[in-house]
């Protein structure tokens, strides 16, 4: 029984604080604490009809951010939203039914209030059996906002036995994007992030999610969500942008697949004539622009670097017979963290393994057939899948934009307001 009563502490994961003052009393400014919950965590063989949250004092109706209490709710395994019902101090949930044999974890998000507006900021978690056991194994991993690079808080998470798709385990990422669901028995699972913008529990139109497959063995496999928007129609041709008579940005209005091998075979360009242009390589937008950003930065550093070194040269052949006195400059600062016993520099913030999809391609032309200003041409792109797989040949004709003519010379002296105008005789000198 002890090692039973271990394994649910260590799932259990309950928020407390100091108790609110009765009203006519001083201010409160504590939120509500749970003062018990029926069925105890921990528990074996429950056989309940509802789970009961008992607070220290009435709690609000409406939660901060949703549209009613059910939205603070999590019941894992998942069999539909519960049945919140609210009695002042008190909230009851109801299930469909209770499995037997099943552990169930309990979770109560943040966000809910007291009647002064007081917010429970940390979340509340409990664990109960309707049988003997509860399982040792889980899922652990962290979900990611692919496309902006960084981890992403209160993400929905689901595991789906692939034994049983009606068992669908359910957990919510930290502030870190990890999350952790169980507990579950082995078997292959669909693991499932959603971005939840609404707060509905269901993968809407532009909402962000990922997919992933695990197996669960004697240990708890730990798994990388990338969400992003995953559109079923295909990504649409939506702009062309001539950079140079070399370089041709093609824009997308969805992300496209990073697995794409990108290769001249993809697209064909032809003049108004219809002669073909050689297109010698197509490569991602986003790499192109870091490429080109980094050879720009380092021509300005080495510019820099010969011009600084110039003017060093010319200031001490000038100042060598003067002889100045060497400056003493007092030792530089360490880093923050940096030799102070005990003291480690912030890890850098996590990022997900894979490089962010892109929405662009640049073409690279042969110097032999350069785009010529103001001519039209024709371009088709083919095989450009989406994130899902879909892909459709597009066309579409674009114009070279024509040179702008050179800026107009500010820099010649205005004529003397005090000459006379042209054609003018000067006035006369008025006699003395």
């Amino acid at each position: 029984m002890r090692r039973l009563i271990a394994v649910a502490a260590a799932w259990l994961v309950v928020a407390c604080a100091s108790a609110g003052q009765p009203p006519g009393g001083p201010e409160d400014h504590d939120p509500p604490v749970i003062v018990s919950v029926k069925p105890d965590s921990g528990q074996l063989n429950v056989r309940p009809r509802e789970i009961d949250f008992q607070f220290d004092e009435v709690v609000a109706q409406q939660a901060l951010g949703a549209t009613d209490l059910s939205r603070l709710f999590l019941v894992s395994p998942r069999d539909g939203d519960p049945d919140v019902s609210w009695h002042r101090s008190r909230i009851t949930l109801k299930l469909r039914k209770f499995r037997s044999n099943m552990a169930y974890v309990v979770t109560m998000l943040p966000g809910l209030a007291d009647l002064r507006g007081n917010i429970r900021k940390e979340g509340a978690s409990i664990i109960f059996s309707t049988g003997p056991t509860i399982p040792r194994l889980g899922i652990t991993g962290v979900v990611f906002d692919w496309a902006a690079q960084h981890t992403a808080p209160n993400a929905l998470v689901e595991a789906i036995s692939r034994a049983d798709t009606t068992l669908q385990f359910v957990a919510v990422s930290d502030t870190t994007g990890r999350f952790e669901i169980g507990p579950i028995d082995t078997g292959v699972y669909l693991v499932r992030a959603l971005i939840d913008a609404n707060s509905n529990r269901q993968i809407d139109r532009a909402e962000k999610w990922d997919t992933t497959e695990t197996r669960v063995t004697d240990v708890r496999p730990a798994v990388e969500l990338d969400a992003v928007e995953r559109d079923s129609t295909p990504a649409l041709l939506t702009n062309v942008i001539t950079d140079d008579s070399i370089t041709i940005h093609v824009v997308f209005d969805k992300y496209l697949d990073p697995a794409l091998p990108l290769q001249p075979a993809l697209v064909d360009l032809k003049s108004a004539d219809s002669t073909r242009m050689e297109v010698v390589s197509v490569q991602w937008g986003t790499a192109f622009d870091a490429a080109r950003r980094a050879a720009d930065s380092t021509r300005r550093i080495d510019s820099a670097r010969t011009a600084d070194s110039l003017a060093r040269a010319r200031d001490t052949s000038r100042a060598r017979a003067a002889q100045p006195p060497i400056p003493v400059n007092p030792a530089p600062r360490p880093p923050a963290g940096v030799g102070v016993p005990g003291a480690r520099p912030a890890p850098p913030p996590a990022k997900p393994k894979a490089l962010p999809p892109d929405k662009a391609v640049v073409l690279t032309l042969s110097p032999n057939t350069r785009l010529v200003p103001g001519r039209s041409y024709h371009l088709t792109v083919r095989g450009f899948r989406n994130l899902v797989g879909h892909a459709v040949d597009q066309s579409r004709t674009f114009q070279v934009p024509l040179p702008k003519p050179p800026p107009k010379d500010t820099t010649r002296a205005r004529s003397d307001s005090t000459r006379p105008p042209v054609g003018r005789p000067p006035p006369s000198k008025p006699p003395h």
